[in-house]
């Protein structure tokens, strides 16, 4: 008990030290002059705001946690029992599982109906234990209800992330009045359908927002890698969109020859890389992953619309509904960022 409590006040000390004070310190000095507070958090937001959530998260756990053992220790006490002797009690006070009850859960979850005996036994087991559970939560939160549990703490609000995209490829006009930012893997199966969705949208919305691509892959992807190495080429060469879109539209499924017919279609010389300074363009690589990181987009494929994060693996109807958000914020005074 004193460990938790110690360790919520230690999470609360922490809290009160969040982005939105009133001041902006001085955190550093560089040859004497200043670094601020500000100029850290506003690249790092969504990194930042991550580590808050997760505090927040915490919070909440060791607070019911400790309400839990209040409540139960007052119940227990009015019974004349111990929190443990009640709470067995009531986990145990609840109709048993029926033949028909198994039978229904393998139905729901595609089982076969001749699933063996050792099959249906676990599955007993489960639903026993899941009804043992849900009788507890319930018992709680109702001892907590009587006794006028409130939560206090606001949940940390999600940031607007500054991010720096000079020299990024980019489509749409300049000043569109909502900008997303892309980081995606060429040789990804979930950054070819986000990046469908961004198509979509656009389409949609034509003239509207300006679409910029920033490279994050996997490790392990090495086509991705070689195919975001020929994008810079291609770049530099006026035909990363073309590139972009045929290399796409093989929907994750990269190797050499994919990489190839993709340069092909898009006007590509397919044998450039063979000539290019490699060094070089792995550095550029390196500058964008970094710049993800910098970001906050752990993994591709990753959206952030005017520097608001959006998975862009959830599906599109709300992706669509956050941009029409954007959009009637830029309408009404909000100024679209780079």
């Amino acid at each position: 008990m004193r460990r938790r409590c110690a360790l919520v006040l230690v999470l609360l000390a922490a809290w009160g030290c969040g982005l939105d004070g009133p001041d902006d310190p001085v955190i550093a000095r560089l040859d004497g002059e200043p670094i601020r507070r500000s100029e850290v958090s506003a690249p790092a937001a969504f990194r930042l705001y991550r580590h808050e959530a997760q505090s927040y998260a915490v919070l909440e756990e060791e607070t019911r946690r400790l309400a839990d053992e209040r409540v139960l220790a007052e119940a227990a006490r009015r019974e004349g029992v111990t929190p443990g002797a009640l709470l067995a009690r009531v986990e145990a006070d609840g109709p048993p599982v029926t033949d028909a009850d198994v039978e229904r859960y393998l139905a729901e979850h595609g089982k076969d109906a001749a699933a063996s005996g050792t099959t249906r036994e676990r599955v007993r087991h489960y639903l026993e234990e899941r009804g043992r559970i849900a009788r507890r939560l319930a018992f709680l939160e109702e001892l907590r209800r009587q006794a006028g549990f409130e939560w206090l703490l606001a949940k940390p609000a999600m940031p607007r992330v500054a991010i720096d995209t000079s020299g990024a490829p980019e489509r749409g006009p300049a000043d569109a009045p909502v900008v997303i930012v892309h980081f995606a893997g060429f040789g990804s199966r979930d950054s070819a359908r986000s990046a469908q969705a961004l198509a979509r949208l656009a389409a949609e919305f034509p003239g509207r927002f300006r679409w910029l691509h920033v490279n994050l892959f996997r490790d392990e992807d090495e086509a991705g890698r070689r195919a975001a190495e020929l994008a810079f080429l291609a770049q530099d060469g006026g035909r990363f969109w073309p590139l972009h879109d045929a290399l796409f539209a093989r929907r994750g499924r990269l190797d050499d020859e994919a990489i190839a017919a993709a340069a092909r279609e898009a006007g590509v010389e397919p044998d450039a890389l063979a000539r290019a300074d490699r060094s070089a363009l792995a550095r550029r690589v390196a500058e964008d992953l970094a710049l993800a990181r910098r970001a906050g987009a752990l993994r591709e494929p990753t959206l952030f619309l005017n520097g608001r994060y959006w998975s862009a693996l959830g599906p599109y109807p709300r992706l669509r509904e956050l941009f029409e958000e954007e959009l009637a914020r830029a309408v009404d005074g909000g100024v679209a960022e780079r």
